[in-house]
C-alpha cells in the first residue's frame, strides 16, 4: 500500500513540475518577445517586429498545453490546499501570459505602422517604460517559480512606476498633437503603444497576485491590502 501511495505522490509531483515548466516556458517567450519589441523600437527594424508577430501562434499552442495539463491534474489528482491553489492560479497565469503575448504583438503591429511616418518625439520614455515592464515580468516569473511573496510584493509596488511613465507619455503626446495636428495619426499610434505597455504591467501584477494567492491563500485583487479568501 505504501509503495502505491509513494508512486502516486511521485507522479503528482511530476505532473505539477511539468505544469510549472510549461508556464515558465511561456513566461520566457513573453520576456523574449518584449525584448525584441524594444530592440525593434530603438533600431526601427521592422523585421524584428514582424518576427515577434510571427511567434504569436507558438504562444497560443503553449497556452493550450498548459490548460490541458492543468485540467488533467485537477481531474486525475484531485489536489487540495496549496496544490489546488497552485493549479488554479496556473490556469489564470496562463491566461494572463497569453493576453500579454497578444498585447506585445499589438505593439509590434503599431511599430510597423509607425515606420511609415517621420518620428514625432524622442523614444526615450517608451523604451524606459518597456524596460520597467520587462523587469516586472522577469520578477513575476521568478516569484512564481520560487513561490516568493517578497518578489510578488515588489512587482505590485513597481507597477506605480510604469503608471507614472504612462501618464507622463500620455500628457506629453496629447500636448504635442494639440500644438501640431499634423502628427495626429502617428501620435495616436504612440498613445496606443503606451497604453498597451500599461496593460502589460497590469497583467504582470495579476501574476504576482496569483503567487500571493498560491502561497498564502490571500486574495489581493482590487484592493490595496491583503485579505484572506473565504
Amino acid at each position: 500500500m505504501n509503495e502505491v501511495v509513494k508512486h502516486t505522490s511521485h507522479q503528482f509531483d511530476e505532473d505539477l513540475k511539468r505544469l510549472k515548466d510549461s508556464l515558465v516556458l511561456m513566461g520566457g517567450m513573453i520576456e523574449s518577445m518584449l525584448k525584441d519589441t524594444s530592440d525593434a523600437l530603438l533600431s526601427h527594424n521592422m523585421e524584428i517586429a514582424q518576427s515577434v508577430i510571427d511567434r504569436d501562434n507558438e504562444l497560443d499552442q503553449l497556452e493550450k498545453r498548459v490548460d490541458e495539463q492543468a485540467i488533467q491534474v485537477l481531474a486525475l489528482r484531485q489536489p487540495a490546499a496549496q496544490d489546488l491553489r497552485f493549479v488554479t492560479a496556473s490556469m489564470k497565469i496562463c491566461t494572463d501570459l497569453e493576453r500579454m503575448g497578444d498585447i506585445i504583438v499589438n505593439i509590434c503591429e503599431r511599430l510597423v505602422e509607425l515606420s511609415k511616418f517621420s518620428p514625432v518625439k524622442s523614444y526615450r520614455d517608451l523604451p524606459r517604460m518597456m524596460e520597467c515592464t520587462g523587469k516586472m515580468i522577469t520578477k513575476s516569473i521568478d516569484a512564481f517559480v520560487n513561490l516568493s511573496m517578497e518578489l510578488a510584493s515588489e512587482v505590485l509596488q513597481e507597477d506605480d512606476e510604469v503608471d507614472a511613465l504612462f501618464r507622463s507619455i500620455w500628457s506629453e503626446l496629447i500636448e504635442m498633437m494639440r500644438q501640431n495636428p499634423s502628427i495626429l495619426e502617428p501620435g495616436v499610434k504612440l498613445l496606443f503603444i503606451a497604453k498597451h505597455l500599461e496593460r502589460l504591467a497590469d497583467h504582470t501584477t495579476n501574476i504576482a497576485e496569483q503567487v500571493i494567492f498560491t502561497v498564502k491563500g490571500l486574495d489581493v485583487r482590487h484592493s490595496g491590502h491583503l485579505k484572506p479568501t473565504p
